[in-house]
């Protein structure tokens, strides 16, 4: 057996990464982990938020294979051997190295550890920003403060204390203290990453995010609530374990179980992110074939339908075969105005994309359904409900029978 450090990052985008294109920031600590390794650049999470990523990430279920209903404290996980409990068989020691706030959180709503779990909750490293933060406030900045000094010594403590092979899982925050905002502190990252390379070889580091981010696109200004590729699709960087540089192949975050534990995965006909669990209102379903991909949205029943290859930032949804002009006061059919050159496996795309829909959907019974859709509109008040009426609103007649998501309406 050898130590296994699990390396991730919260809204870590793959262009955030030179060895990804990245272009914002060099990263040569994480190149250089590629270099060595493999990288994957089709790798998506499983769900865009934390604790349903982590569940994904340490069980290989996505969430609507799990029991789980909604997003909510839940018990410890027990549908399967998760990750950690396996290598707690294996004879590790587990330890979780994280932003003290994910203990009081997402842990609480994931509950993926084994009992022998040691949970190293370093309250200084992490900034508190965007929807994470206090309420709007002006941004405490401490330039002198260092947060990787607090997670080396907490690993230098391990080591020197350890009985055994050691599993380390290292999620570092949205934002390192000492910086103001999502992608900020990238160059901290790969400082991090070439830190490390003293306690672990290259071959003993797997490196990820539990979800992107949407930087903006679209008009989101976070992630959360969508399926589009700025939220979900993330990078993965491993051993090389599979004798390539470079893999294309699409793959999901439930498959970095197997490739930690046996090094190896199954490539994948249809791969899944879900913004939520079954029984919420707002759950968008992605399932991606090849170059098309395909989100339902629960509340409105509409439906997108995107050819990466042509369209990679998801700006025509190829089933709103009527698009109107406001400017003009009119409206012109899609052929129109966009060249496309697949219609025909768009449409053969879609029709198997939606039978998978239909083949794996499930919604909570009647009761179930009513009483958490009036908790719901408790909660949220008038706005909440509103804004459920606007959305209800936001679909058309598409093309080929569909319920097209208009885009006006997406945020």
């Amino acid at each position: 057996m050898t130590d296994i450090l699990l390396l991730s990052k919260e809204v870590l985008r793959p262009d955030y990464l030179s060895c990804y294109g990245g272009t914002l920031y060099q990263t040569p600590n994480i190149d250089e982990l590629a270099r060595r390794g493999t990288i994957f650049t089709n790798f998506y999470t499983a769900s865009p938020s934390s604790a349903m990523a982590f569940t994904a990430m340490f069980t290989g279920l996505y969430p609507f294979e799990t029991r789980r209903k909604s997003y909510r404290e839940v018990e410890k996980f027990s549908q399967c051997p998760t990750l950690s409990d396996i290598l707690e068989k294996r004879g590790y020691e587990i330890h979780v190295i994280w932003g003290g706030k994910w203990f009081r959180g997402s842990h609480k709503r994931s509950r993926v550890f084994s009992a022998a779990t040691n949970f190293h909750n370093l309250e200084g490293i992490y900034q508190l920003v965007g929807p994470h933060g206090l309420g709007g406030g002006p941004i405490e900045v401490d330039s002198q403060f260092d947060p990787l000094n607090l997670i080396t010594t907490k690993i230098e403590t391990i080591f020197k204390n350890r009985r055994g092979e050691v599993f380390i899982w290292l999620h570092c925050p949205h934002v390192f203290k000492g910086r103001t905002g999502y992608g900020s502190d990238i160059d901290l990252l790969d400082r991090l990453t070439g830190m490390l390379f003293d306690f672990f070889p290259s071959e003993q580091i797997y490196l990820t995010g539990d979800h992107g981010h949407m930087n903006c696109e679209r008009g989101i200004p976070v992630y959360g609530f969508h399926a589009y590729e700025g939220a979900i699709k993330v990078p993965l960087i491993t051993p090389n374990h599979f004798n390539s540089k470079v893999i294309d192949d699409l793959l999901s975050n439930i498959q970095l179980k197997d490739i930690i534990l046996d090094k190896k995965y199954t490539k994948n006909e249809f791969i899944y992110s879900d913004t939520q669990y079954y029984l919420q209102e707002d759950r968008k379903l992605m399932i991606r074939k090849g170059d098309f991909k395909y989100i339902f949205n629960k509340k409105n029943k509409s439906e997108e339908l995107y050819d990466l290859r042509f369209d990679p930032h998801e700006d025509v949804n190829l089933l709103v075969d009527r698009w109107v002009d406001r400017n003009r006061d009119t409206a012109y059919f899609l052929e129109e105005i966009y060249y496309y050159p697949r219609w025909g496996k768009a449409e053969e795309a879609y029709q198997e994309l939606r039978q998978e829909k239909d083949r794996l959907w499930k919604e909570g019974k009647f009761v179930e359904n009513m009483l958490f859709r009036v908790n719901n509109i408790r909660k949220r008040g008038f706005a909440g409900f509103s804004r459920h009426i606007a959305q209800k609103k936001s679909r058309i007649r598409g093309r080929w029978g569909s319920a097209a998501q208009i885009r006006q309406y997406e945020k």
